[in-house]
């Protein structure tokens, strides 16, 4: 029996982090070989939006300042504007809020203008062997803090604000918004406001970070993983625990899985919002199952959630036709804008 369980965590941790090695970065220690942004800046929202760019949020606490963009409908109105902030993906260790032409972000931003939202890109700390969390948690708390103290200057409507993440960001969005004002807190300037929002849209977001990276997998699955398959996946299952935490795995086992307890999502379903999901049944990077465990512990909770699979959609939904990803983007901006409060 236990030779079977064996063979099982092996499968599943060679599977797992096999796909997760091609996101792997530099500053962990690898390359990256895919998910590269293929196409450039987006010239559309330049063309039918208005936007404020590289606007100072604040300042983290290692002295470097994080910036945001603002997207808002180019015909001007006295009415305040319900605010989306949108949080990229990058396994917590690269990219920026630069949004691309032709995908689907571009037109969930697009389509949120033209329902008279702002949308609004952060960039946050990114993680390295000496940057670890709760640094870019604080990040995204900070972001919507910085809302509320330039509502009046911006126009914007403090009663309705969501998030809408993707990958790392849609991690650092659930437990933004799952977690209480007085948690991770970040900037002093900003920590008169509060960091409440109303919802959020999680894409293909991992939930559960014990299981995600195998935190409890024993040394012998471990030891024939690097012997058949190959020590790089090891090592990188290593750096990736690392840079999260900043312990480790060899040395400090029992402190990563407590500290990624309070850095998981379904930790926090109790004081949730209402959360859409949307994840691709082909996912190899963050696994359906991360969604599926969400949903389910939402629901046990009584917690407003629903789940959309993405037939065949892979990490970052890359293959999926665009007619229907464009029809999964109109059921993200119909959640959005159900939840919006009456002022």
């Amino acid at each position: 029996m236990k030779s079977s369980s064996n063979s099982i965590s092996i499968y599943r941790f060679s599977i797992n982090l096999f796909f997760i090695l091609f996101l792997s970065v530099p500053t962990l220690g690898f390359s990256q070989f895919v998910f590269e942004p293929k196409t450039g800046k987006s010239t559309l929202l330049s063309e039918k939006t208005t936007i404020l760019e590289n606007i100072i949020y604040k300042t983290n606490e290692k002295g470097n300042s994080m910036a945001l963009d603002i997207y808002t409908p180019k015909d001007t109105s006295t009415e305040k504007l319900p605010v989306v902030i949108y949080v990229y993906g990058g396994g917590w260790v690269k990219g920026d809020k630069t949004i691309r032409s032709e995908t689907y972000i571009e037109d969930m931003f697009l389509k949120l203008v033209e329902k008279k939202y702002a949308v609004i890109a952060i960039n946050y700390t990114l993680l390295d062997k000496d940057i670890h969390f709760p640094l870019p948690l604080q990040d995204t708390k900070d972001a919507v803090r910085w809302v509320r103290k330039n509502a009046e200057k911006y126009n914007f409507d403090t009663n309705n604000i969501g998030f809408f993440g993707t990958s790392s960001g849609a991690h650092l969005s659930m437990l933004a918004a799952y977690t209480r004002d007085n948690e991770f807190i970040g900037s002093p300037e900003l920590s008169n406001y509060s960091a409440k929002v109303n919802y959020v849209v999680d894409n293909y977001g991992p939930a559960d970070l014990n299981t995600l990276l195998h935190t409890r997998i024993g040394k012998v699955p471990v030891y024939f993983i690097g012997l058949i398959f190959s020590d790089k996946i090891v090592t990188l299952r290593e750096n990736l625990i690392d840079g999260i935490s900043g312990y480790d795995i060899k040395k400090d086992k029992r402190k990563i899985i407590q500290n990624f307890k309070t850095l998981s999502p379904v930790s926090y379903v109790d004081t949730a919002v209402p959360t859409l999901i949307v994840h691709g049944d082909k996912d190899k990077v963050v696994p359906l199952q991360q969604s599926k465990k969400l949903s389910r512990k939402l629901k046990k909770a009584n917690v407003q959630n629903s789940l959309i699979i993405v037939k065949d959609g892979i990490h970052g939904f890359g293959t999926t036709d665009k007619t229907y990803i464009h029809q999964i983007d109109d059921e993200m901006v119909d959640f959005i804008v159900s939840q919006k409060k009456a002022n």
